[in-house]
């Protein structure tokens, strides 16, 4: 029996008139359940272990680990860079051969110089890895580590010489340390480690840019990319297999045009007709006019959930672009297009590489890239009033 006769059976039961308004009602239930259930399928803020998407940039970045090059995964908030990270640990390299560590969560924040931060910075991620393999305890561990007066990764890599072996080290929210350059240049010195095949994770910081260019300058980078059409409709599509739900082609265009074709809020859009209280829309059909329903309303009124795009798209503009490339796009919002020839190249590549202008090369034209992110710069006014 499948999904949707069962449904169809609860939402039509037996009943006496004297019970139509508790069938109604009961009714009425099982129908939120259902579409809450078809909702959560999209993810509003964890990061995805298993990405179907930008599967073409990850074999780019494996490509370029695999030739002993050290990668940095860039782009703003909420863009998809730990699930690349996190991906690309399922994809390509496996749990065994990998290790993948929030920067925040090795910290040792009692290490107040760079020698002790350089001696304990990594420690419980390496002893983690050995151990699972060689089945030694981690009191053990931590002990011959400290007696060899190694740093932890530097362990690691003779230990993974000994074994003929690499590994796979991708380290997230290297951000921490913008304002502590002797740390992050030790982390970025880790590239010199024989056989660790190392990932960074780095927000883009307009404040921070120039540093940034200086200490990874060896580093190769990959700035994680809007989706194309063809993989927004593979997003909004997949969770639906099994279902009677569809999107109409047209549906799909109109979602790529609000979103700029970023993840996060392609998913808001989807959970928002199926699962939010505010806008929920119960139908096995979603087209143009539905989509159009939902986006066209104030941004204010999009509320959840879509409120951390919004607040996102603020915190972007005011601290990921600098003056410049604010100027740019208030032009390219006040004018709608503006030939390539009236912006210079090397100034609207940082907005190009973050997703959020895109050049019609058909028009010779740059244009913003996303109607909601448009929309939350028009709406400057109502910034103080976006705190949550």
């Amino acid at each position: 029996m499948n999904e949707i006769k069962k449904l169809d059976e609860k939402l039509q039961p037996k009943i006496d008139a004297g019970e139509a308004s508790n069938f109604i009602k009961a009714q009425e239930l099982t129908k939120d359940d259902y579409f809450r259930g078809v909702a959560r399928k999209y993810e509003q803020t964890r990061p995805i272990k298993d990405s179907i998407v930008r599967l073409d940039q990850e074999a780019k970045i494996v490509e370029t680990l695999r030739a002993d090059k050290p990668v940095l995964i860039r782009g703003n908030w909420r863009m998809g860079k730990t699930s690349m990270m996190e991906s690309l640990q399922t994809h390509q390299f496996g749990l065994k051969n990998s290790i993948v560590a929030d920067v925040m969560m090795e910290n040792p924040y009692s290490a107040k110089s760079l020698k002790n931060f350089q001696k304990q910075f990594g420690l419980n991620a390496v002893v983690e890895f050995i151990a699972k393999r060689e089945f030694k305890k981690k009191d053990e561990l931590r002990k011959q580590i400290t007696k060899s007066r190694k740093f932890p990764f530097e362990f690691l890599n003779d230990y993974l010489i000994e074994h003929g072996e690499k590994v796979f080290l991708s380290l997230d929210e290297v951000i921490f340390f913008a304002e502590e350059l002797e740390k992050l240049k030790y982390l970025a010195n880790l590239k010199s480690l024989s056989n660790i095949q190392i990932t960074l994770v780095l927000h883009r910081v307009a404040y921070y840019e120039s540093s940034f260019k200086e200490i990874f300058e060896e580093y190769e980078t990959h700035f994680v990319r809007a989706l194309t059409l063809e993989e927004v409709e593979t997003l909004v599509r997949k969770p639906l297999e099994g279902t009677r739900i569809t999107f109409t082609d047209d549906a799909i265009q109109r979602i790529f045009e609000f979103t700029g074709g970023r993840p996060m809020e392609i998913n808001n859009v989807c959970w928002a007709l199926m699962g939010s209280s505010e806008h929920k829309n119960y139908k096995f059909t979603y087209s143009a006019e539905d989509i159009d329903a939902l986006t066209r309303k104030e941004t204010w009124e999009l509320g959840e959930p879509f409120r951390i795009a919004i607040v996102n798209y603020k915190n972007i503009y005011t601290s990921s672009m600098n003056n410049e490339e604010q100027a740019i796009i208030d032009k390219l919002i006040e004018k709608g297009e503006v030939p390539v020839s009236e912006i210079e190249a090397v100034k609207v590549q940082p907005l190009i590489d973050t997703t959020f202008v895109t050049r019609d090369f058909a028009k010779g034209a740059y244009r913003i890239n996303g109607e909601l992110f448009k929309r939350v710069v028009l709406d400057k006014n109502l910034w103080p009033r976006i705190t949550y």
